[in-house]
């Protein structure tokens, strides 16, 4: 069923591209982990080949569940318009909650009365929500789908 598929230049028998990952049938090449890498890097200098080849395990799984639903776009859209969809919708701070966010690190805020900063805090609690929300879903996803990691490229490869 997996293989370990190598690509080979017909004309020179090189190898071109390495499967180095599966997520049920849908293959993560070491192409497609050195485009992802460097653009990881440019943002987060200091990820590792463990942290980059477990985002784009993550996304491969966002991804193939926003196609169940048939959401539309690029990539980042149809994972994001997903995200939107299926977690941060449902995600609900109540006044209360943002009150109390305020009362307990006032110290942070200075002098800042509660309206000025309620947006802020509100935002903050959301994404806070949406974070721990996600990283469950996420870790739900993956016991439903067969993952193989075959190889994770270093630095140096």
């Amino acid at each position: 069923m997996l293989f370990n598929i190598i690509f080979f230049s017909i004309c020179s028998g090189e190898i071109i591209d390495r499967v180095i990952a599966y997520v049920d049938d849908q293959a993560i090449t070491l192409r497609d982990f050195e485009i992802f890498s460097f653009k990881m890097r440019e943002k987060f200098p200091t990820i590792t080949e463990n942290e980059i080849i477990d985002l784009m395990i993550n996304r491969k799984l966002l991804l193939k569940e926003s196609k169940k639903i048939f959401l539309e776009g690029n990539e980042e859209e149809a994972i994001k318009n997903y995200i939107d969809l299926k977690i941060k919708s449902k995600i609900i701070i109540t006044d209360d909650k943002i009150r109390e966010y305020y009362e307990q690190n006032k110290h942070h805020f200075g002098e800042k009365p509660y309206l000025s900063v309620r947006d802020e805090i509100e935002t903050y609690l959301i994404e806070k929500e949406l974070n721990k929300k996600l990283t469950e879903h996420i870790k739900e996803l993956k016991e439903l789908v067969e993952i193989k990691i075959i190889f994770i490229p270093s630095r140096n490869y």
